[in-house]
């Protein structure tokens, strides 16, 4: 991993040239670190993106569903929008990893085909591909339809923890009205997330000041730096402003 790293770091010439080598090579094995080395190359500089790119949408087409899903997931880090419809044709892949892929190489692009097809994966039976499905979604698009709503509402069924978590926050950021109450549902289980405070957060509802002083004084205090943080940031930002004389 850390030579992996140093090929990212440097992102030149010849490490595109080691990346395209082991992206043509006989070993599925060879072909993964191919992909992994073009996916990341430059890091945020994203150096040589139309030759990486490019080659990740070939290994699209691997025979072994580790390679596409490495191709999938790098074009993620590539973010670039010509990826988009290859991503799509893969929603329905049979391998779960290769979905997640696609989930994850479709975060941040605002391309209604991307949209649509993460509404879809929404519904997919892996709840990894799920969470990041309603990730992407949520938080990773300023995109704001009734479809997108409606698959987020959706997500709130879902038996996962994590799933719902993202689902209340992709709400809250758009002010939905049925937030309050499906945070107020969610408070009545048995697990609090951070997920939901963050969404509670968001949403700045002093209707949600007493469900908070609920969870403070029933969890707070246990030791989770990270809990304590969420839930003292959406009392804040629940708790009405005191005008000043």
């Amino acid at each position: 991993e850390a030579s992996l790293a140093t090929v990212h770091y440097r992102g030149g010439k010849e490490e595109l040239e080691i990346g395209l080598e082991y992206k043509r090579s006989l070993d599925p094995k060879d072909r993964a670190v191919g992909a992994d080395v073009l996916a990341q190359l430059g890091w945020s500089d994203r150096t040589f993106l139309d030759e990486t790119v490019k080659a990740l949408i070939g290994l699209l087409a691997d025979e072994d569903a580790n390679v596409v899903y490495c191709a999938a997931a790098g074009l993620g880090h590539r973010d670039d929008s010509r990826a988009v419809p290859h991503l799509v044709a893969l929603a329905n892949h049979v391998d779960s990893q290769v979905r997640f892929g696609v989930a994850f190489g479709l975060l941040g692009q605002d391309d209604p085909a991307a949209i649509s097809c993460l509404i879809h994966l929404v519904s997919d039976v892996d709840r990894k591909v799920r969470s990041w499905a309603v990730f992407g979604l949520g938080s990773q698009t300023d995109a704001d339809t009734p479809e997108l709503r409606e698959a987020l509402l959706r997500a709130l069924d879902d038996p996962d923890l994590e799933v719902r978590g993202e689902a209340l926050v992709g709400l809250a950021c758009r002010h939905d009205p049925r937030t309050k109450d499906a945070l107020l549902a969610e408070w009545q289980g048995d697990v609090i997330s951070a997920l939901s405070l963050e969404a509670a957060q968001e949403l700045r509802d002093p209707a949600l000041l007493p469900g908070l002083t609920e969870i403070h004084t029933q969890y707070g205090g246990e030791g989770d730096d990270y809990f304590e943080a969420k839930l003292q940031g959406a009392l804040e930002a629940c708790t009405p402003e005191t005008k000043q004389d």
